[in-house]
């Protein structure tokens, strides 16, 4: 088999009327071209699915309560979590209204503000992000089947080992070494989460919303049953609350200034720990029935559900301080439910099971779709001819293995390390792109354009590049840079450096969005204020085109080109699907 057919057979199958839009555009396929209203079907209520069955979980429960580790008192902790989700709430609505209003994910939005070709580099750093936390994710879903299993057969981690040939041939279940944090059982798990959620990745992502809302209902049950019984068990919110709380966490409790810093800095880490999620927010809001579904929705319940989830993580972790002390700080809800189940009879571990299959619902929902769909989504955009949304999807799935995450969530600081770390990068990308959206292109976009790589397009620029959010991008990135640094390795930087990290998200931000604003208008861009006159891709009713005439000019154009530049010469056609 020579080569041509070899990767003939490696291209994504193709429906036969949609044959001659794949022929005409190697920047367009099936899953990035702009929604028809037949395909749009996310409500109001969807979005609040959604938002609950990707916020009550794992990573938001252990988001509350890892903020004690900081040296916060539980109500610093919440006056945290309540700024944090309030911001998070107001960043998810102006990113969601590109794809609410115009019907197209991130990869797009890139298009329009970096440039056709320097779209690639945000839409890879997302791409990696994808990687890592479906890797996070999958490895806490692995920790929850692992206590799932455990409560219905207590000795099948030494059972599983042994089938599997994990132990070695001393007869040890732990192959790995301690600095792993991991043993065989948890290693086993973390890959059969894995394998389970291959399946599920075949649900193209418009149909979600049944799913999030069955999810969140499940999961909602799950928190607050574990919330009440907490509280009757301890009866109250346990030690963490009062004067003693610093010495059964065993941190010292932040004062005056480092209290002011450690507030920052746990703001920042909630918002790093959705700051993928902000970013590619569009990718979600393209399904919505119409642009009001996204915003009302997620003012009030991405707060309401964020800071719920934490204040039941934090007050769990709190009474398990009481009746555990000598299991230390159970900052994750698997943690918790495995102290339970070893200090419980056979009631603790029929509660153990059903808790830890919501959270095992839970894990899958927000893993499949908030990582491995957002993956394919801009995986899809990157390689059409040969990779789609569920292609994109497996392979961002399987990537988890190699990301190592057992490494990424070892203790509590370093989980929140990695959090803010996002941010760095992640935040001044999602500035520009704002500012963009909404004070230099008044959010009016030309749909067309973005599937035309030649300098017949407005958002081709200068090359395929903006220079603007390059620029605006490193102005953003470069005040962090020393913080971030500093947070992942021995380098010591100066203070200010680390108290400009502490402001990561905020700051990177507003940083990149002024300064694009600024490059904006010193140097206009070409194009501001266009949208396409005719509704070439049925995004809002019927697809229609211009008058035969203007189609023959068109086409004479196109063919007078292809003799110069075959393949740009296809990309000037107007594409109606």
């Amino acid at each position: 088999m020579n080569k041509s057919k070899f990767l003939s057979k490696l291209e994504v199958p193709q429906r036969e009327e949609e044959a001659e839009v794949w022929q005409q555009s190697r920047w367009l396929n099936r899953d990035n071209v702009p929604l028809p209203p037949s395909r749009r079907l996310w409500g109001a209520w969807s979005y609040v699915g959604f938002w609950c069955a990707t916020g009550i979980n794992i990573s938001g429960w252990t988001g509350g309560s890892s903020l004690l580790s900081l040296g916060l008192s539980v109500g610093e902790a919440m006056a945290v979590v309540v700024i944090g989700q309030c911001l998070v709430a107001g960043a998810c609505v102006l990113t969601g209204l590109f794809g609410a209003e115009w019907h197209v994910g991130f990869p797009l939005w890139n298009r329009t503000t970096w440039g056709m070709k320097a779209s690639f580099f945000p839409l890879l750093n997302r791409i990696a992000l994808s990687f890592t936390w479906s890797a996070t994710q999958a490895w806490f879903g692995g920790q929850v089947l692992k206590t799932l299993l455990g409560s219905m057969f207590p000795s099948i981690y030494s059972e599983f080992a042994t089938s599997c040939c994990i132990a070695d041939i001393a007869g040890m279940h732990n192959p790995f070494p301690a600095s792993t944090a991991m043993d065989g059982s948890d290693f086993l798990c973390f890959c059969l989460f894995l394998i389970i959620s291959l399946p599920l990745l075949y649900i193209p992502p418009e149909h979600f919303r049944i799913p999030f809302l069955v999810t969140a209902m499940i999961s909602t049950i799950a928190c607050f049953s574990l919330f009440i019984w907490s509280l009757a068990r301890g009866h109250g919110p346990g030690p963490l609350i009062g004067s003693d709380a610093m010495a059964l966490v065993g941190v010292e409790k932040a004062r005056g200034k480092a209290l002011a810093w450690a507030m920052f800095y746990g703001i920042s880490s909630q918002m790093g720990q959705i700051c993928a999620g902000i970013l590619n927010n569009s990718d979600y809001t393209r399904f919505a029935v119409h642009p009001r579904a996204q915003i009302f929705s997620q003012v009030f319940i991405i707060p309401i559900q964020g800071v719920m989830t934490c204040l039941i993580g934090i007050v769990c972790t709190s009474v398990a301080a009481q009746y555990y002390p000598e299991e230390g700080l159970l900052w994750s809800p698997y943690k918790l439910l495995t102290a339970v189940q070893n200090n419980g009879g056979n009631g603790a571990r029929a509660g153990v099971f059903f808790a830890s299959l919501a959270f095992l619902f839970a894990q899958f929902g927000i893993n499949i779709a908030g990582n491995a769909i957002s993956g394919g989504v801009d995986m899809a955009s990157l390689l059409p001819k040969y990779i789609n949304i569920r292609r994109g999807a497996y392979f961002t799935t399987l990537m988890a293995l190699p990301m190592c995450p057992w490494a990424l969530v070892s203790g509590a600081t370093v989980y929140i390390s990695v959090m803010s770390g996002y941010a760095t990068f992640l935040a001044p990308m999602t500035g520009l792109m704002v500012f963009d959206y909404m004070f230099v292109r008044k959010r009016k976009v030309k749909l067309s354009n973005l599937y035309d790589c030649s300098p017949n397009s407005i958002y081709y620029y200068y090359k395929g590049v903006n220079f603007r959010a390059v620029v605006a991008w490193v102005c953003g990135v470069g005040p962090l840079f020393p913080g971030f640094l500093a947070s992942v390795s021995t380098v010591t930087v100066s203070e200010g450096a680390t108290h400009i990290y502490y402001l990561c998200w905020p700051l990177g931000f507003t940083i990149s969005g002024v300064v694009f604003v600024v490059l904006s208008k010193i140097w206009p861009p070409a194009g501001v204020g266009e949208v396409d006159e005719y509704d070439y891709f049925g995004t809002f009713g019927e697809p229609d085109g211009p008058p035969e005439a203007e189609q023959a000019e068109v086409i004479k154009s196109v063919e007078g080109a292809r003799d110069k530049d075959p393949v740009d010469a296809v990309h000037a056609v107007p594409v109606r699907v």
